[in-house]
């Protein structure tokens, strides 16, 4: 029988998995330079965390949950996204505050496959917790601007908007609820329910009567308190001063609950429909929920998936072999012996090397060579051995010299090489 991935997964192959590599030590340089720490909180939680902290009328809960039952009965979900992690591990683990994390880890969703999103994921993203400045709204964008622009995002634009605090919220919520409910025939089943539970959920919703209905839905931007406009007015204001160009969408909610104030996405005109490339905005309530002490907070996150697709193209999935700096040619049973030893030698060296170990003469194992996409080959003999000189070729120009160990550890060219740029242009 012939198995099959299962469906909305898919095989990370030795390209993407050698850029997602790369990616991660960007993202490693650029938040340990701002202060932020790695954290891996666990794969699975239970399923309370997710219920309670994205909220029971969200998509995820509703519709994605990858939810199970153990063998000890205990109710458990694999994870659907980071945050209610990373604030569970920090109230439990009693981590002082304030503190900056950031992660890279898998997500589960049994949502419909999209382009760059599958139903497992993988996540980056970063969190400042115990931060209530409006500075660090926008410290936490122009991080994730400079990211995404080294990183060559074609397309990117960035939407962002403010949805209020306790203070003011359930003024507009009331107000709104009345509106939904005028129009609840015209609604669909989705979002009579989302009325009911949370009414802000319904601008999330993609249906061409409900987003024609929202049209003329009140506006949360004319029910904002003084202190929110203030932290939204000091938002843009940050954002001007770096120049960072952004479109207010004041009918952006974010899918979770657990969003107060800034909330912002990072777009891309590559993704089509499902254009967000990167969601976060500010949950300064989220850690009482849980049962902790009032925390502000904020964070993003964004997919290595969509980040690989809009910065470098779909081809970056597409994977033929790379090519190889140095492939060792043992000729003979002492040379393979040999040529183990010095492999190890010139890696301990920083030069990236294999050896082609497969019996064969010398003609054979150039042709070998040569389907492997070597760059050079080092030829090694008993004759060589002897001499302690061998035989390095150049496989594009059929060049050939002979060189000592000490002459070889001194090419410039053989060092350094990484296997995500080497022969991949």
């Amino acid at each position: 029988m012939r198995y099959e991935r299962v469906k909305g997964t898919r095989d990370v192959l030795p390209r993407e998995a050698l850029a997602r590599r790369e990616l991660e030590k960007l993202v490693h340089d650029k938040f340990s330079r701002a202060g932020f720490f790695p954290i891996l909180p666990p794969t699975f939680e239970k399923y309370e965390l997710y219920q309670h902290s994205t909220g029971e009328a969200s998509d995820i809960v509703i519709k994605e949950m990858y939810r199970f039952a153990d063998m000890g009965g205990r109710d458990l979900a694999l994870r659907p996204e980071g945050t209610p992690s990373v604030m569970r591990a920090i109230l439990e683990n009693h981590l002082k505050i304030p503190i900056r994390l950031w992660y890279s880890m898998t997500m589960f969703r049994q949502d419909k496959p999209q382009k760059g999103r599958y139903r497992e994921h993988t996540q980056i993203g970063a969190e400042i917790v115990g931060e209530a400045e409006p500075e660090a709204d926008v410290e936490l964008i122009k991080l994730g601007y400079d990211l995404f622009t080294e990183m060559g995002i074609e397309g990117m634009y960035l939407e962002l908007n403010t949805i209020g605090c306790r203070e003011c919220r359930p003024g507009y919520t009331e107000k709104l609820t009345r509106f939904l409910t005028e129009h609840q025939k015209e609604l669909c089943e989705d979002c009579k329910l989302r009325t009911q539970r949370n009414p802000l959920r319904v601008f999330d919703c993609k249906v061409a009567s409900c987003q024609e209905v929202l049209k003329s839905a009140p506006s949360q931007r004319e029910h904002l308190c003084q202190g929110c406009k203030e932290h939204f007015d000091a938002v843009k204001k940050g954002l001007g001063r770096f120049s960072i160009p952004f479109g207010e969408n004041e009918r952006m909610v974010r899918g979770l609950d657990y969003y107060s104030r800034t909330v912002i996405e990072f777009k891309s005109t590559l993704l089509g429909a499902q254009d967000t490339l990167c969601g976060g905005g500010r949950y300064d309530y989220l850690a009482e929920e849980l049962g902790g002490p009032p925390t502000p907070a904020t964070g993003f996150a964004f997919g290595i998936e969509r980040a690989l697709l809009t910065s470098r193209g779909e081809d970056i999935f597409e994977f033929s072999g790379a090519s190889i700096p140095l492939l060792v040619l043992p000729l003979g049973d002492k040379a393979q012996a040999y040529a183990l030893e010095l492999i190890f030698k010139l890696r301990q060296a920083g030069i990236s090397v294999q050896a082609e170990f497969r019996s064969g003469g010398l003609s054979r194992k150039l042709k070998r060579a040569d389907a492997r996409n070597a760059e050079r080959v080092l030829i090694i003999g008993e004759d060589e051995i002897a001499k302690a000189r061998f035989i390095l070729r150049d496989m594009h120009t059929g060049e050939q010299k002979e060189m000592t160990f000490e002459e070889l550890l001194s090419l410039h060219e053989l060092k350094g090489h990484s296997l995500l740029t080497n022969g991949e242009d």
